[in-house]
């Protein structure tokens, strides 16, 4: 009897406290709903204020979830693997199909800027999630109406950039933000359950963060960027259910990420870093892929050259013989000096490419120079110069 009166009062702990994040809920969700469609406030800083402010409220009312849970690191570990490996492959992909330059300035002030308010979103929201998901964790309806309010803190994040009372800003908003925020939303509640807020926080700032860090993105447009933002995290969901199951099964055994992987996946973040370093166009070399056949034998269509770009003062010591990469009204040109003219100290350059007849018939100046080739790499751009051929038919 005893036993069944603590039951008793268990319960209706449990109700009070399903009653007082419910209530928290309502009003957060109150307010995103006609933040969506009426106030369209899309600050990061107020919003995230809005966060702290509710998950403030579930610890005052209901009291701090401690955050103490196992396999936190085999978590967090298969969790970077998935997303390096992602970036790899679209980085590498990337190659073939282009890249594009972020609109971001990447100047440290206004990188701090631009990411101040995410960060303090990421961290504001995982814990109120933890809180939410945690503390209500036997009611279906708080789990509802809490998965509902993260979905439209994404949506209220792009609501300068989609005009959802137009019908292609709502299908966009639809397709581009909701789809995505659905599974990525799925993917940090199981997260949050299974080992607390952090690896929420450490995802959230792996995919989240580079879009105002890098300098280039693949080029496969909006709606297969989406996609594959969609799938990872299932991918990623999956693969960490797995590895629930095996530590369910065997007892866990904290050396099998030995040295020989972890050199692997250094020696994958190291190519990420090299396709971003040669594709941006921020640094001393830059990979150019060839359009034509113009430098055929020497460099066929479909080559990618690897360009050393010229400071002032090398630009005016280029020699003849050497392969020129320079501007011409828009667009670049990979050719070989023919000659190199003296007017009067100005140093400009007449060009040839070694499959034309002629030469170019006009001076290169030296501020439309790019650089000269530094190494020519055979026809791993095939698939660009096709793709680019397809799209302009």
């Amino acid at each position: 009897m005893l036993f069944n009166t603590k039951v008793l009062k268990s319960g209706d702990y449990m109700r009070k406290v399903n009653i007082k994040i419910l209530i928290i809920e309502v009003l957060l969700l109150i307010f995103l709903l006609f933040n969506s469609f009426v106030f369209k406030i899309a600050n990061g800083y107020i919003i995230g204020g809005i966060v702290l402010a509710a998950f403030v409220l579930t610890v005052v009312f209901t009291g701090l979830k401690p955050n103490n849970f196992r396999n936190e690191t085999d978590v967090l570990l298969n969790i970077v693997i998935y997303v390096l490996a992602y970036y790899f492959l679209t980085y590498f992909f990337g190659v073939f199909v282009g890249f594009v330059r972020t609109g971001y300035s990447l100047t440290f002030k206004n990188i701090i800027r631009n990411t101040g308010h995410i960060l303090i979103l990421i961290l504001t929201s995982e814990l109120l999630r933890y809180q939410i998901f945690h503390k209500a964790e036997k009611s279906k309806i708080c789990f509802i109406i809490g998965f509902i309010i993260f979905v439209l803190l994404d949506v209220s994040i792009m609501l300068n950039i989609y005009d959802m009372s137009q019908y292609t800003g709502l299908t966009k908003m639809i397709c581009l933000v909701i789809f995505p925020s659905v599974t990525k939303n799925v993917f940090l509640i199981y997260l949050t359950l299974k080992v607390g807020y952090k690896n929420g926080i450490y995802y959230r700032l792996l995919m989240e963060l580079p879009t105002y860090l890098l300098p280039i993105f693949p080029d496969y447009g909006e709606y297969i960027s989406t996609l594959l933002r969609t799938v990872l995290p299932i991918l990623i969901m999956v693969k960490i259910n797995n590895l629930f199951n095996y530590f369910g099964s065997r007892k866990i055994n904290t050396s099998r990420y030995n040295k020989r992987k972890a050199f692997v996946y250094t020696g994958i973040t190291a190519v990420l870093l090299v396709i971003v370093t040669l594709t941006s166009g921020y640094f001393k070399y830059e990979a150019l892929t060839i359009g034509s056949s113009s430098m055929s034998p020497k460099i066929e269509k479909g080559d990618v050259v690897i360009v050393r770009k010229s400071s002032e003062e090398e630009k005016s010591k280029i020699e003849k013989g050497e392969i020129l990469v320079y501007n011409k009204d828009g667009r670049i040109i990979v050719h070989r000096v023919l000659k190199r003219v003296d007017l009067k100290g100005n140093i400009k350059y007449i060009t040839k490419g070694d499959n034309n007849n002629s030469s170019d018939g006009y001076y290169v100046e030296q501020e439309d120079v790019v650089g000269t080739v530094y190494l020519n790499v055979k026809f791993i751009g095939i698939p660009t110069v096709a793709l680019n051929e397809l799209l302009n038919k």
